[in-house]
């Protein structure tokens, strides 16, 4: 697999934070509480929060095209939840450790990921369970759906 830091950091956050707003936004009009909700919205901004994760997950570029599969998966699945912009951030660490987890070769504990996304070891824990039931473990994804994601970072 091609590693995330051969591409262009800027450019591959900048499109994955366009790919998750557009995602996040059709899922929003429900308009119904999540559950993932934080209670604070931490101190970097989404983007400069994705280029965090880029740059310090050391994960393949495949693993930001699943991680979007993912939240289109689970945005679907779960229509009766709402996700407010705090936990947006806590839904994508969570999602790109269960990927990182099931198509990577993991380098990092979770201990590293929490560090790394700024919450706890015992929620990041909890959460990737929650959202591995969320997601009915559904992790699977064809390489021709990962290629169909992937052009957007190219």
């Amino acid at each position: 697999m091609t590693s995330a830091l051969d591409y262009n950091v800027d450019q591959t956050s900048e499109m994955f934070l366009k790919l998750s707003g557009q995602i996040i936004y059709r899922w929003n009009s429900s308009g119904k509480i999540c559950k993932f909700s934080q209670r604070t919205l931490p101190k970097i901004g989404y983007s400069d929060y994705l280029k965090r994760l880029l740059l310090y997950s050391d994960c393949s570029i495949q693993c930001y095209a699943i991680v979007l599969i993912y939240l289109d998966r689970f945005t679907t699945k779960n229509e009766h939840l709402w996700l407010d912009q705090a936990s947006l951030y806590t839904l994508t660490l969570v999602l790109l450790v269960i990927c990182i987890k099931f198509w990577d070769d993991p380098k990092y504990s979770n201990k590293y990921f929490a560090k790394l996304g700024g919450i706890s070891l015992r929620l990041l824990n909890e959460m990737e369970l929650e959202v591995l039931e969320l997601l009915n473990y559904d992790l699977f994804v064809s390489e021709d759906l990962i290629f169909r994601y992937m052009k957007y970072f190219s």
